[in-house]
């Protein structure tokens, strides 16, 4: 539990995002949204716990927070999911025992917050989670990724038109999709090299009539068709790896 403490760690806008409330009176309103962006990201910590991976840190920012795991990208769909789950069920569990109005709508709202398809919310985790489940890792990727933009500007038009302005929040999701989209060509190579390097517990098994290493998914050993035999996907892989 210690060692979880030392993880924690107040991003500095929040605490001038503080400074500001206390200034316009609305410190209690922010303590109430910093309370609930604690619980759920407690609720990933206690399943991330649960599935004995690494917590890198966990950043607190004055709307939401980020938990940074060390795992594999070819861990276990589901326990991602229920990693990427884990907060909004948090939450919901909150609204059984929290009675005060104010509290409980700050809560509602950060959980419709979470469920929205944009890096690096929940929401995008689990539909491109659930897109792993039957696309090729590179595609849902991407796909997801897509998703994120489009729910991004939809998002932007709606704070435009909408009396209550939320500039900062758009900005750093603009910002965390940038560096999202920078990164992707590397989860990509780290995926492939992976399960080049590691054998993992697959849970299916496909062949595959074309020779292409684009089309490997998660949670699933690839065989590849060539010249009537089949070649192991690490044989495939070996010979990217080993140019």
């Amino acid at each position: 539990m210690k060692n979880i403490i030392t993880k924690w760690q107040i991003n500095y806008f929040t605490y001038f995002y503080f400074f500001l409330a206390f200034l316009c009176g609305y410190f209690k309103n922010s303590c109430f949204i910093f309370i609930i962006v604690i619980i759920h990201e407690l609720g990933h910590i206690l399943t991330i716990k649960l599935f004995k991976y690494q917590i890198i840190s966990i950043t607190l920012y004055p709307f939401g927070g980020i938990t940074k795991i060390d795992k594999p990208i070819n861990s276990s769909i589901n326990k991602e999911l229920l990693i990427a789950s884990s907060g909004i069920l948090m939450q919901l569990l909150l609204s059984l025992f929290i009675h005060d109005k104010l509290f409980k709508y700050y809560n509602l709202m950060i959980m419709l917050f979470n469920i929205i398809p944009i890096i690096p919310l929940d929401g995008n985790k689990i539909i491109n989670l659930i897109l792993d489940k039957f696309l090729p890792y590179e595609y849902s990727l991407k796909y997801s990724n897509y998703l994120s933009i489009i729910s991004l500007i939809i998002f932007i038009i709606y704070n435009i038109i909408s009396p209550n302005k939320n500039y900062l929040i758009c900005s750093f999701l603009i910002f965390t999709i940038i560096i999202t989209l920078k990164n992707q060509k590397y989860l990509i190579h780290k995926f492939y090299l992976e399960r080049y390097l590691h054998s993992f517990p697959y849970h299916k098994i496909e062949s595959n009539q074309n020779l292409n290493i684009h089309l490997l998914k998660k949670n699933t050993l690839h065989f590849f068709k060539y010249h009537n035999r089949y070649i192991h996907e690490k044989g495939l892989l070996k010979q990217i790896f080993k140019q």
